[in-house]
């Protein structure tokens, strides 16, 4: 089964966005996958968990990303 990830790093901007193949990790047709450790995100002097406001600008970043982009990406 043909299946694409898109992965942002917090911080970085919509065109850092990677895309990648491979198969499918669940049965839904989008998944979408949030690291919530503590240490999630580099900062100076240590890590931090991800806030709710990052996660969703990195969901407009992709969001973006797709809307620009070919579709279905080759």
């Amino acid at each position: 089964m043909a299946t694409r990830r898109y992965k942002l790093s917090v911080g970085e901007g919509e065109f850092s966005v990677t895309e990648e193949v491979g198969s499918a990790v669940n049965s839904d047709t989008v998944e979408v996958t949030v690291e919530l450790a503590a240490t999630a995100v580099n900062i100076t002097g240590g890590q931090r968990q991800i806030l709710k406001a990052e996660v969703l600008d990195c969901l407009k970043k992709i969001q973006n990303h797709i809307t620009k982009g070919n579709w279905p990406p080759a």
